[in-house]
């Protein structure tokens, strides 16, 4: 880094620092005045929704992202707001969003996953098993997918496919 560094960058820094440690009332603060500051930073803005998520403020969350235009919002941050609208059951707005990325991302399966148990929350259960099913095939060991899967296939009434997907899952 060349020249002086500004206190708002500082400051900046700060809020990112204290939410690595987990400190998440003093890096919303801090946020908050880099934001108050620069109104047009809007990857702090971004960042303090992240914060407010982890530390069980969805709502404030979202009223942050809301802020944001939407030609500066990236990937990663619909993913954000899908994940707010999902706690917030608000499914609507969640499942094109979680699907958009998928087209492009088909590979990330914990976001697959988000969508998966959104679907079945829905009933929708075909839906929802298709997806598991994506995600066996790439990880066919994983055990608490392979679990959820059993409960969606339980719920669709099809008993025999959870009993044996429940056995794969435990020691004998």
């Amino acid at each position: 880094i060349e020249g002086e560094i500004p206190d708002w960058m500082a400051r900046w820094e700060l809020a990112q620092v204290l939410s690595f440690a987990k400190r998440y009332d003093e890096s919303v603060a801090e946020y908050r005045k880099v934001i108050k500051e620069r109104p047009a930073l809007y990857k702090a803005r971004v960042e303090l929704a992240n914060v407010l998520f982890w530390s069980g403020k969805p709502d404030e969350a979202l009223q942050e992202l809301q802020r944001v235009p939407a030609d500066r919002i990236d990937e990663d941050t619909k993913i954000l707001l899908a994940d707010l609208y999902r706690s917030q059951k608000n499914y609507q707005k969640a499942e094109p969003l979680y699907t958009e990325y998928l087209k492009t991302h088909p590979g990330d399966h914990q976001v697959r996953l988000k969508l998966a148990e959104m679907l079945s929350w829905l009933q929708r259960y075909d839906e929802s098993l298709a997806e598991y099913e994506t995600i066996l095939k790439a990880q066919p060991d994983d055990i608490q997918v392979r679990r959820k899967y059993a409960f969606v296939l339980r719920w669709a009434g099809r008993y025999s496919e959870a009993i044996e997907e429940l056995r794969k899952t435990l020691k004998e």
